[in-house]
């Protein structure tokens, strides 16, 4: 056996978690009510991280092949503990599939948030795809290889950028979620609000086989609710746009976009309500 293969095998044991969201979707809540569960690694955006080499890897995806095989995989085998999750919206812009290449068979956490909400608070750090530091450090770009085409996307407005970003994700969800069901992976789709309600996150663990015995059962109920109502990673500031406003900017990015994916209004409009 190779020791890519052993290398595999290591990982594939831990039965790892990842997360298929945007960011800004309370991913540092989800982190710690996973690390309520014993004898697991549950970590945000742990060294090594995929930022390293995102952007690259949008354009030579052999270089996630060698970051994941070299680097992140050999990381992820040397936790000590059973269970290994991560909540970074890294993974879900290319590294994913280059686990899925090499064998690895990662259960995912779709994790959502209406796109509005998304793309406001994005705003309000100045992270804005394709056009700020951050926002390119980070976001996926309209320029990038396979992402949902955006015309003239140069002459949006900041926000409009954010708002296509998390239109990105919710197309990259539908994807992913429908591999996972097609191949029989396990996955969870939910909120960070839907979270907080104690039910909603003994689900989330029993589709992922997490396994604990009375002594935690009878501590769970309790962490819960302390995570839970405790704040993580606020914005310092918000960003106010009128409503009518954010109504037409969408707009303008709804009609660019819905040629290439007929079905992401429908699937936004019932799941957010909108």
């Amino acid at each position: 056996m190779s020791s890519i293969q052993t290398l595999v095998e290591q990982v594939n044991q831990k039965r790892p978690v990842f997360t298929v969201t945007a960011g800004r979707t309370g991913t540092t809540y989800v982190t710690e009510l996973f690390g309520l569960m014993p004898d697991t690694c549950s970590v945000h955006e742990p060294p090594p991280d995929f930022v390293r080499v995102m952007r690259k890897t949008r354009m030579v995806p052999a270089s996630g092949h060698a970051f994941c095989v070299q680097t992140k995989l050999p990381a992820i085998a040397a936790r000590p503990e059973s269970r290994y999750v991560e909540t970074s919206h890294l993974f879900c812009k290319g590294f994913f599939e280059q686990f899925l290449k090499l064998g690895v068979t990662p259960d995912l956490l779709i994790l959502r948030r209406a796109p509005r909400a998304i793309a406001l608070s994005l705003l309000s750090r100045n992270t804005v795809p394709a056009r700020t530091p951050m926002g390119w450090k980070y976001l996926l770009s309209p320029a990038d290889p396979g992402v949902l085409p955006l015309d003239k996307w140069p002459l949006l407005t900041d926000y409009q950028l954010c708002f296509w970003y998390a239109l990105e994700i919710e197309r990259r969800q539908a994807l992913y979620q429908q591999y996972m069901a097609e191949t029989g992976g396990r996955w969870f789709s939910t909120t960070a609000d839907a979270l907080r309600d104690y039910a909603v996150f003994r689900q989330m663990l029993t589709a992922f086989g997490f396994e604990w015995d009375e002594t935690v059962d009878r501590r769970l109920p309790q962490r819960h609710e302390t995570v839970s109502t405790t704040s993580h990673n606020l914005n310092a500031r918000r960003v106010h746009i009128g409503k009518e406003r954010l109504e037409r900017l969408e707009q303008a990015v709804w009609e660019r976009v819905s040629d290439h994916d007929p079905g992401l209004w429908p699937r936004v409009k019932s799941l957010y309500g909108i």
